[in-house]
């Protein structure tokens, strides 16, 4: 896992092989995208924007992907993800290849991350997340997760 500011992003190791991503997140126009689908390089690289209520931790389920790493971006609300290694989360489900996840059941401790408007998260395929969660009172989440596919970052840390 990665994280930190997006106007800082460029100094933060290890986010080679995902500039494309973090550079479609540097959009001025980012926060009025509608809600969906956005292409970025085809099936490669692409972002969801999405706008939705927080949930409690305990209403949320973890999830991991294996053919795409997650950049999440939170634009406005306050939101908290639970991050755990994948093997140490129980109760996996199989895995769904049409969506690309992997669901599992909500340990009894695990570490939390807020992530403030303007920050970002990386989750490689071995990082469990908790999405879409808030760590007090609930609110409205606005956030835009861009999927890279592994193969793509792969490609793309060489050069």
């Amino acid at each position: 896992m990665i994280c930190g500011r997006l106007e800082g992003w460029r100094e933060i190791e290890g986010v080679k092989g995902l500039e494309t991503g973090l550079e479609f997140l540097e959009r001025a126009d980012l926060p009025a995208l509608p809600d969906g689908r956005h292409a970025i390089r085809g099936d490669e690289v692409y972002a969801l924007v999405m706008r939705a209520p927080s949930k409690a931790p305990v209403d949320a389920r973890f999830e991991s992907h294996r053919d795409y790493i997650d950049i999440q971006y939170l634009l406005s609300g306050d939101e908290t993800l639970g991050v755990l290694a994948t093997g140490e989360l129980p109760g996996a489900t199989p895995y769904d290849s049409s969506k690309d996840v992997i669901f599992y059941a909500t340990p009894a401790t695990y570490p939390a991350l807020r992530l403030p408007p303007g920050h970002f998260a990386v989750f490689f395929p071995p990082d469990g997340h908790q999405p879409m969660c808030h760590g007090g009172n609930p609110g409205q989440l606005h956030k835009a997760v861009v999927k890279v596919r592994v193969s793509f970052w792969e490609a793309h840390q060489k050069r």
